[in-house]
């Protein structure tokens, strides 16, 4: 099935929550929306973690996001951010504005970010812990670093989303974050691999932490 219009719903069942699934490229309107731009090939390969079966759809689909935005973020921010920005009427700030600027300027062929079960690992327990004890941050960062085994390693947390394309775009516009951590993570050339969790949040319903190692 061509990727561009498959339509897949999941339901992901979690210990206290049922979450709706779907996929990147569920669109209704296949006419205008450009992904004719995409080449099938690069979205095929952007979706790394397509074959992982340790992972959610949603969560899946994160990776992806990170991945078509550092392989050509140019042609990203015209697309998904265009799109995603016009059907949920975000507002044209600065750090809208900056973002565009730098998907761009930075962001091209950068590594695609590989699935790696252990970062995966780290990042559900801790996802698991600050959900159940309604805690947000990144407690104990250092000892997720040392255990991650990679000289280079970050780390982004999502609080009150569970669809992916509301987790990456909140964490990839950084609105009110002066040092744009989020984004510097997402689009950062020294990373390699990454791991994703979203798990319920007893304050926020949903938490979603992204480890990065490089």
């Amino acid at each position: 099935m061509n990727l561009r219009y498959a339509f897949l719903i999941v339901f992901i069942v979690f210990k206290g929550f049922l979450g709706i699934s779907q996929s990147v490229f569920d669109n209704v309107d296949t006419v205008n929306y450009p992904y004719h731009l995409w080449n099938d090939v690069v979205i095929s390969t952007c979706n790394t973690a397509s074959k992982v079966d340790y992972m959610t759809i949603e969560e899946k689909n994160i990776i992806w996001l990170h991945n078509l935005a550092r392989f050509d973020g140019a042609l990203f921010a015209r697309t998904f951010l265009s799109e995603y920005i016009k059907k949920n009427s975000v507002k044209y700030t600065p750090y809208v504005k900056s973002l565009y600027n730098d998907l761009k300027k930075k962001a091209y062929k950068l590594p695609l970010l590989k699935p790696s079960k252990h970062i995966y690992t780290l990042a559900k327990d801790y996802a698991v812990w600050s959900g159940k004890k309604g805690k947000v941050g990144h407690y104990k960062f250092s000892y997720r670093a040392k255990k991650s085994g990679h000289s280079r390693f970050s780390e982004n947390a999502s609080y009150g989303y569970f669809i992916a394309m509301d987790i990456f775009f909140d964490l990839l516009i950084d609105e009110g974050v002066k040092s744009l951590g989020h984004r510097n993570n997402i689009l950062d050339l020294h990373a390699k691999v990454i791991g994703v969790s979203i798990q319920p949040h007893k304050i926020y319903n949903y938490n979603c932490v992204i480890d990065y190692g490089g």
